[in-house]
């Protein structure tokens, strides 16, 4: 047997044995998203060890391999074609997120509906602030969070984020990772990728236009401290081709 029919098996085995425990144990709890549909999508918590927990990776809400979790890339409800998808850029029905019984807004890349929660901006606080996510107090983009937290990074001139800036080579989501997200350069959102929207010099959001009028943002502990950068008409910039020396003198390794 080869192994892509090995692993194509082991994942159906995996989607069933999620459906089962959700129709076994339909999970409570005043937070949690659903999705337009009906479908409960995971309960809002700190416990990764709740089997109905969005952020237990093993559960049916949490896995990238369950049918009903929005980390399944391949999921109606994860893929960035799902009709009821965090991830889908057209979706104009996504899912709800529900605090303490009530509905705050709609977690989706969609940036025309009302009441939107950025899908980045969610992601964010379920992995670094869960309480603030808890309370409600949700910023309007994930760069006003990052902001208020004090980061170093690198947002587009439309808004994406493109990294942070401290020279850890460890952090999944510093450019410094050569192997990861942001500092590689065969990632798509990378800015080292050359094939890419942020590492394309003919396209207008990236560093490397030296037309654009709106390049990338460089903040260093939540303070905008210059545009990334060939245009020479841009003030306060970093050459791009400068910023790994320029971000290791400026930006501390974990800050």
């Amino acid at each position: 047997m080869s192994q892509d029919r090995t692993k194509e098996l082991l994942e159906q085995v995996l989607a069933d044995l999620y459906e089962r425990q959700r129709e076994s144990s339909m999970p409570t709890g005043d937070s949690f998203l659903e999705a337009q549909d009906g479908q409960y999508l995971g309960k809002i918590t700190a416990d990764r060890y709740d089997n109905s927990s969005i952020l237990n990776e093993y559960g049916p809400y949490g896995s990238p391999y369950s049918t009903t979790s929005i980390f399944n890339n391949y999921s109606d409800y994860g893929s960035p074609y799902g009709s009821n998808s965090v991830n889908n850029p057209y979706c104009s029905l996504p899912p709800k997120l529900i605090v303490n019984g009530r509905s705050v807004g709609c977690v989706t890349t969609n940036p025309y509906v009302v009441d939107r929660i950025p899908t980045e901006t969610f992601f964010h606080l379920l992995r670094t602030d869960i309480r603030a996510l808890l309370s409600g107090r949700i910023p309007e983009s994930a760069g006003e969070l990052r902001r208020s937290k004090g980061e170093s990074y690198i947002e587009g001139g439309d808004g994406t984020f493109l990294g942070k800036l401290n020279p850890n080579r460890f952090d999944p989501e510093s450019i410094f990772n050569r192997f990861g997200r942001y500092g590689s350069k065969f990632s798509p959102d990378s800015i080292f990728n050359r094939f890419s929207t942020f590492g394309n010099q003919l396209n207008v959001l990236s560093p490397y236009s030296r037309l654009s009028a709106n390049p990338p943002r460089l903040y260093v502990k939540g303070e905008f401290v210059g545009f990334l950068t060939k245009n020479g008409n841009k003030r306060p910039r970093v050459d791009p081709d400068d910023l790994l020396s320029w971000a290791e003198q400026r930006v501390g390794k974990f800050g």
